[in-house]
């Protein structure tokens, strides 16, 4: 009777371990899912803002704190990159863990989760900030050149084209043309 008792709760133990195998390959997947989704919508993101950004800035004559702007352009780059090896150092870890259900080495899966984690989750943090940042920096060049733009673009009497009335000679309006000044030969009879 103690044999299949302990035979049970092997049973149960190796339940347990396949439950955990088969959640970390969900992890797994959804952080590939995250990674692809991730490559999207920050690069093609950060490009049509970016150049939007620039296309209506370049319109003013001199563009102020251009740092910022290249700052908050780096810090961005840093949280794509940062952001997808995350993606990428836990899909590795996953596969890790996997071989080692797989090959029923337990005890070396408490050993080395935290040691695992630690990487991915400073490589998160990382994207966090570098995103507060990179974002504040941009939208704080934006800003400031906006308020430079709408500074030069304020009509002065000067530089707003008046319009001069027109000549008392022209007419308002649609005319009719005036006719031919040749007399016809004959007048028309009745």
């Amino acid at each position: 009777m103690g044999k299949k008792k302990e035979q049970k709760q092997q049973e149960r133990f190796n339940q347990d371990w396949s439950e955990y195998r088969n959640s970390v390959s969900e992890n797994k997947n959804k952080s590939q899912d995250d990674f692809e989704k991730y490559i999207n919508l920050l690069a093609s993101g950060g490009i049509i803002v970016s150049l939007t950004f620039l296309e209506k800035i370049t319109a003013v004559v001199k563009i102020e704190y251009i740092i910022f702007y290249l700052i908050g352009l780096f810090l961005l780059v840093v949280t794509l990159i940062s952001n997808l090896y995350s993606h990428h150092k836990s899909i590795q870890d996953s596969d890790s863990i996997i071989k080692e259900i797989d090959e029923e080495k337990y005890e070396d899966i408490f050993k080395n989760i935290d040691k695992r984690n630690k990487p991915i989750n400073l490589l998160n943090i990382t994207s966090i900030w570098s995103l507060i940042i990179g974002t504040i920096l941009i939208l704080t060049f934006v800003s400031i050149n906006l308020f430079a733009m709408n500074d030069n673009q304020k009509p002065r009497p000067s530089d707003s084209p008046r319009q001069h009335p027109k000549p008392q000679t022209e007419e308002k309006g649609r005319t009719n043309p005036a006719p031919p000044r040749t007399n016809p030969a004959s007048t028309p009879k009745k």
